[in-house]
């Protein structure tokens, strides 16, 4: 088995198929394994993140990998059972979100918050979230054609809730804007909240997860016989017309890697750079092509001075910057004053922002709605722009989304941008993986 993509997607596959006794390669082009969700030290020693990352309550089936590849959640993860939002020049409120595990918190927050989110607003919040008590594939019939603007418009018309809660959210959880954003995908978001209620939290890391996910996933497929190469890119995904299978992948420096099954765990913009010519005029792949993808961009600030006491994830709304993190007291405790990560997002007109005007836009705009960090002095500055980054949840995009098994019948897709039910995730990159490792025991009469 040769797999081509070192991300979560890859790492779970090839865990599925080492666990079955499989022999694996896997071929990564960074230096290290974690794909959009590795961390990496800069020239400070400093850890550096591709981008904000929470874990979801209910992400099940990334807890469990974690357990089994010695990442056990209570020493990897940490959660907090609220919410805050913070509006620039405006009220902020801490929303609890875990009815079970902070019953008073949730309940006082509910009846408390007016000067944010008043009694009406609350009221016109339900219809909006409503649908989400539907199965997934029900919610994906109907809801996947039309925006969370439309499905608002439709129930609600609250301009509060759109502006103050359900755009925030939609440009925090997938870099897209509630105009563009699949009412499916939100619901489905929602969905998986309210199926597991004592899995209602937010989570972040207790370290570097190169240093307690990507490390230890590693040790774990080496120990079972996974061939791990890193540093090496896949310049071409070799296919033979007549046979109608892949032949092989081609790599950097000319060495050509052959298998008998190949498993493709790349991004989905950089597989369709590589994608076979005669592959293009194939339906389900022509459909790969057309899937729209959304840039991000992450901003990290070290300040001289603690700007929050709170751990948990901040959402802005009216901002280019909707969510963001401090880090210092448990992710990253060497900092000395706070270290925020933040989104910006959409991020489409300021990819060609230089980065110094984008720092100061976002403390210019968090400043507004957080004080402490208006009155901080910025120590040190990271941005890094991702032109391409996930698929942007337009109406349709999700249904478009590959299965794992495809036309041609050596090759299959790992990846959050194929089926499954938690979009463009950590979850969905496991889940992913997961499933594509089951497609091909099944294949094989494995499974």
């Amino acid at each position: 088995m040769a797999i081509a993509g070192g991300g979560l997607a890859g790492l779970a596959c090839a865990k599925v198929l080492a666990d079955a006794g499989f022999p694996v390669t896997l071929i990564e082009s960074f230096h290290n394994l974690g794909g959009r969700a590795n961390t990496f030290r800069d020239q400070d020693g400093d850890w550096i993140e591709q981008g904000l990352h929470l874990f979801h309550g209910g992400y099940s089936e990334f807890r469990e990998l974690l357990r089994e590849i010695g990442a056990p959640p209570r020493k990897t993860l940490y959660f907090t059972d609220y919410v805050r939002f913070e509006e620039p020049d405006g009220p902020s409120a801490t929303f609890g979100i875990n009815p079970l595990f902070a019953p008073l918190k949730t309940l006082w927050s509910v009846l408390g918050n007016n000067r944010y989110l008043g009694p009406l607003a609350k009221l016109a919040l339900i219809p909006v979230v409503a649908p989400s008590v539907l199965p997934m594939k029900v919610l994906q019939r109907r809801y996947d054609d039309r925006t969370v603007t439309d499905l608002w418009r439709e129930v609600s018309g609250s301009k509060v809730v759109l502006e103050r809660v359900l755009r925030p959210f939609c440009r925090a959880i997938q870099f897209t804007d509630a105009d563009q954003f699949s009412a499916y995908n939100f619901l489905g978001w929602a969905h998986q909240t309210l199926i597991r209620p004592l899995r209602a939290r937010l989570g972040g890391y207790r370290g570097a997860r190169e240093e307690i996910i990507f490390q230890p996933f590693g040790q774990y497929l080496t120990k079972k016989g996974v061939e791990i190469r890193t540093g090496v890119e896949v310049q071409e995904i070799l296919f033979s017309p007549e046979d109608r299978k892949i032949t092989g992948f081609r790599l950097a420096g000319g060495e050509t890697l052959v298998a008998d099954l190949y498993v493709v765990a790349l991004p989905q913009w950089i597989f369709v750079d590589k994608m076979p010519p005669p592959l293009l005029s194939d339906p389900f792949f022509v459909e790969i092509t057309k899937l729209p993808v959304a840039p991000a961009i992450s901003v990290q600030l070290w300040f001289d001075r603690e700007i929050t006491k709170l751990d948990g994830y901040v959402l802005v709304p009216h901002s280019y910057g909707p969510v963001y993190q401090d880090q210092s007291r448990i992710t990253y405790p060497t900092a000395k004053g706070s270290r925020i990560s933040v989104i910006v997002s959409p991020a489409d007109e300021l990819l060609g922002w230089d980065e110094a005007a984008i720092v100061q836009h976002v403390k210019s705009t968090l400043g507004r709605a957080n004080p402490k960090i208006g009155e901080a002095v910025i120590t040190k500055s990271v941005v890094i722009k991702h032109p391409r980054h996930l698929i942007r949840p337009l109406p349709g995009a999700m249904t478009m989304r590959p299965k794992q098994a495809t036309p041609v019948a050596n090759l299959f897709l790992a990846g959050d941008w194929t089926q499954q039910s938690f979009f463009g995730s950590q979850e969905g990159a496991v889940r992913g993986g997961n499933a594509c490792g089951r497609e091909i025991l099944r294949a094989t009469g494995r499974g």
